[in-house]
């Protein structure tokens, strides 16, 4: 078993029901959703979304690992739920954006305060994560790294963490050029104003993947319970 520790809005937020629809798949139960999405056939949207489909809508703050020997998912899930109740939520613009090739939600700037917590998750839940092999270091691809990405995997076991880091909330898979602005349309026709609103961070959710190659599906969902006022971006 693979854990993961994402990002994902909570089950009623419509963002995530939009999310659900787009993908098929709904990530806190597994179960697939059915509908046609306008402006695309049955067979291109199941290519566009393959990839995504399989780790369900999420942001990633610590990337899919292996357990450490002498760890548990449900000691992972006690302290994921005391670090999250130290937290207070966050809200940010966000947008509909092309990332190397592929569609994804990301905020409209930068913000010092999300990756801070980023990079606090990726720390302060590693002694979890079992080190990497010399196995999973060959099935990367790691001539497309820069140094500090290559540092980042052989130190934390994933190449995009720290100043590194971008939050996305992946939409397609790689899309041809010539496709982009077509499929730029149907999603923004799919999640209206949810791909210009704000997004609110008040939790974090310990996802699994049950065996090897399955759809990651959430765990558990871990509330911020910081009683301070919301921040505004």
């Amino acid at each position: 078993m693979r854990c993961a520790i994402y990002f994902v809005p909570p089950p009623d937020d419509p963002l995530t029901a939009a999310a659900a629809e787009w993908l098929r798949r709904d990530a806190y139960t597994g179960a697939g959703v059915a509908g046609e999405i306008d402006g695309l056939t049955e067979r291109d949207h199941a290519f566009l979304t393959a990839l995504p489909r399989r780790y369900g809508f999420h942001a990633t703050l610590k990337s899919p690992f292996h357990l450490a020997d002498g760890k548990s998912v449900h000691e992972l899930e006690r302290q994921l739920d005391s670090f999250c109740s130290r937290l207070a939520p966050l809200s940010l613009p966000i947008r509909l954006a092309l990332v190397d090739s592929f569609f994804a939600l990301v905020p409209t700037a930068a913000d010092p305060e999300l990756d801070m917590l980023a990079a606090r998750v990726v720390t302060e839940f590693d002694a979890f994560r079992s080190q990497l092999t010399e196995i999973d270091i060959a099935r990367r691809d790691v001539s497309r790294l820069n140094g500090r990405q290559l540092a980042n995997l052989m130190n934390w076991g994933a190449p995009n963490v720290f100043d590194q880091f971008r939050f996305h909330m992946t939409l397609t898979g790689p899309i041809d050029h010539l496709e982009r602005d077509h499929v730029a349309m149907v999603l923004n026709r799919h999640f209206g104003g949810l791909c210009s609103g704000r997004l609110r961070i008040g939790q974090l959710v310990l996802a699994v993947e049950p065996e090897p190659h399955a759809p990651f599906i959430v765990h558990s969902s871990h509330k911020f319970g910081a009683r301070t006022q919301l921040r505004i971006a």
